[in-house]
């Protein structure tokens, strides 16, 4: 009768979790970005399946929750296409919508062609940081921006007959899998890690972040990010996301955004 009673006991007390757990999910799930709320138990979850996070990441994130979940509430603020992960593993669709184009020519930016365009909001957000760097005696030349799928076949393809698959695989990316196909994302100057130590790259690792901007393939990280040490390659995860990346994942874009597409899944 007593086993029967601790059963009943720890049989109700199970249901009852798993009715507050489903009524948490309903809510997330209707609630608008501005309203999303943080959940602890997904933050906790998120930083252990994640496992390419390093101990001390993982442990500063559990250390200082409170200080977090305030971060993380103002990057679920932001709208969640600033923060797809599009790489070998997470591939876009071919028909990914990007959002409003903008272009390029004649807004007073140094191209090295004609024809390129940046998502709507990443352009506002360049324009200004542009200005600024203008303002410092610098020289910022956008080389690369808004790649479309069936343009990165070609390209890949391209390379991989000039170099092989093996060695392509460490710099370009194979369709769907391009950072640039979600129309956020600015190669700078030459495309060569002769950037590194200028002027210019000095200023964007110092100021960037600013203006939402972020380094997706910093030196040292390939077995993180998949792809060689890129000096040049910037990408717009808002300013939220930029700090937000400061502050707990070591400047490491890669580990945020494998974070929150785990916490968000």
């Amino acid at each position: 009768m007593k086993l029967f009673s601790k059963l009943t006991i720890l049989l109700l007390a199970l249901l009852l979790v798993m009715g507050a757990s489903c009524t948490a999910k309903e809510k997330k799930a209707q609630a608008s970005p501005a309203e999303e709320p943080v959940d602890e138990d997904a933050i906790r979850i998120a930083s252990i399946v994640v496992s390419q996070l390093p101990d001390s990441m993982h442990d500063g994130i559990l250390n200082n929750m409170d200080a977090f979940k305030a971060d993380l509430a103002k990057v679920l603020e932001e709208e969640s296409r600033f923060f797809i992960i599009a790489d070998k593993s997470h591939l876009l669709r071919e028909d990914y919508n990007p959002g409003e184009l903008v272009s390029l020519d004649g807004k007073g930016i140094k191209v090295n062609k004609k024809g390129m365009k940046l998502e709507k909001v990443t352009f506002e957000a360049l324009k200004k940081m542009l200005d600024a760097s203008a303002k410092e005696g610098l020289s910022l030349m956008v080389s690369s921006a808004y790649r479309d799928y069936k343009y990165q076949v070609g390209l890949y393809n391209y390379y991989i007959s000039k170099y092989g698959k093996e060695k392509t695989d460490t710099f370009s990316a194979p369709p769907g899998a391009s950072q640039h196909q979600l129309g956020t994302v600015v190669d700078f100057n030459d495309v060569e890690n002769t950037f590194a130590g200028t002027r210019e790259e000095k200023w964007l690792t110092e100021n960037a972040w600013k203006y939402g901007f972020s380094l997706s393939f910093p030196k040292g990280y390939e077995d993180v990010t998949g792809y060689s040490w890129e000096s040049w390659h910037f990408r717009y995860v808002t300013r939220s996301g930029a700090e937000f990346q400061k502050k707990y994942f070591d400047n490491i874009q890669h580990y945020m955004l494998l974070f929150l597409d785990s916490y968000r899944n």
